[in-house]
């Protein structure tokens, strides 16, 4: 594959003389890195006019930066970039995960690598783990770090909209309001931008754009690992409400009297479903008959997966818990697609038909019995969804300086 005659950084950074039309051709060149599409696709997410992007899409043949395929009529053909060089990453940070995703912007094949060192860790060990997996991905791709183009970092925390910075966060984690963990990724790469939103919200992003919920209105994605977090995207914009807060689905309550929250409230979804919950349940229940008991939810899942009576009897509870929360989160917003993603996701054969049971007995009937139902379905893209909606998310971000 040929390295690259410009750099993508140029291309989608640089002034024109031309302010407004060099805005729509940034535009459209962001949106062909993020995804080669038809020209109808990419006046569909860029929201410009056919005539203008067609307009610059001839423009950009001329430059010979992108090349038009397909055998359908003109609009039909798919737009992909050549002979740009640059890579986007994607990196998802959990409370005891990381997942890092790089992609070329003149390739569809994405790098990704993952460690088990995530937020619960310290700042101090996650950054290091992040750049050190930042790095390998890169060299995976043939390009260096000096082609990085931007970084996309989704954190277990709610990210205020307006400034960047986190507006609340789990107590248990060394951070605090007003913080901005994606500055401190930033001096290890100084040249490169680094977007930052919570994790949920890059996971619906990437199900969005690349997984499951292509094309459609609305999609809301339930990220359920150690916590309990969910992403909204509406047509093609991330939901997050006045201070990031929206669509925190883990803290619904369940029970007013139930299990205090981490969060401060008693009986939150997360009280019920969350990771550390369900590995306690199965753990109480094995004590004096096994001693190999499970120490994680993954642990959990793979059990359930290979027939394990218990495990599997706890998720199919943990599915009829998620389905009342989103009986009542879908009689709210009356999503087209519904997607169950995180460390749970690996187990929605076991999750999404109780879910599903009690959405239909306790959401509105017209969202299933009317002309084309919502439906709930396991996440695509699994436990990638976050790391690849963070690389799209902040490669479309306009960095033109002022």
């Amino acid at each position: 594959m040929p390295s690259g005659d410009r750099h993508a950084r140029d291309l989608i950074w640089g002034q024109s003389s031309d302010a407004h039309r060099g805005y729509n051709r940034r535009r459209v060149l962001r949106a062909i890195m993020v995804s080669p599409a038809t020209q109808v696709r990419l006046a569909r997410f860029t929201k410009l006019s056919q005539a203008t992007v067609s307009g610059i899409v001839q423009d950009l043949q001329r430059e010979g930066l992108v090349v038009v395929d397909g055998t359908d009529s003109e609009r039909g053909k798919k737009v992909s970039l050549t002979s740009v060089r640059g890579v986007a990453i994607g990196v998802e940070v959990s409370y005891d995960s990381i997942f890092v995703a790089a992609r070329r912007v003149d390739s569809p094949r994405v790098e990704a690598d993952s460690s088990s060192r995530g937020a619960e860790h310290g700042s101090q060990a996650w950054i290091r783990e992040c750049v050190q997996l930042i790095k390998e991905v890169v060299r995976r791709t043939g390009l260096g770090e000096s082609d990085i183009v931007s970084i996309g970092l989704g954190i277990p925390a709610a990210v205020e909209p307006r400034t960047g910075t986190i507006s609340q966060v789990a107590w248990a984690l060394d951070w605090e309001r007003g913080m901005d963990p994606g500055a401190r990724l930033q001096e290890h790469f100084p040249s490169v931008p680094v977007i930052m939103d919570n994790e949920a919200n890059f996971a619906a992003y990437g199900e969005y754009l690349y997984g499951g919920g292509r094309d459609a209105e609305t999609v809301l994605f339930v990220k359920s690992s150690t916590s309990v977090s969910a992403g909204l995207v509406i047509s093609g914009l991330i939901y997050r409400g006045r201070h990031g807060l929206a669509s925190e689905i883990g803290h619904l309550v369940m029970d007013p009297q139930g299990v205090v929250c981490q969060c401060g409230n008693r009986g939150c979804l997360e009280t019920v479903v969350g990771g550390a919950r369900l590995v306690e349940q199965v753990r109480r229940a094995y004590v004096g008959y096994r001693v190999d008991l499970p120490t994680s939810l993954a642990n959990v899942v793979e059990r359930a997966k290979s027939g394990d009576l218990l495990c599997r009897r706890v998720l199919q509870d943990a599915g009829r818990g998620i389905g009342m929360a989103l009986a009542r989160t879908c009689n709210l917003l009356n999503p087209e697609k519904v997607f169950i993603g995180g460390e749970l996701g690996r187990a929605a054969d076991l999750l999404i038909e109780p879910a599903t049971e009690m959405m239909r007995q306790h959401a509105l009937g017209g969202m299933f019995n009317y002309v084309e139902p919502m439906t709930v379905e396991a996440s695509e893209l699994g436990l990638q969804a976050g790391a690849q909606g963070a690389l799209a998310f902040a490669l479309n971000v306009d960095r033109t300086p002022n």
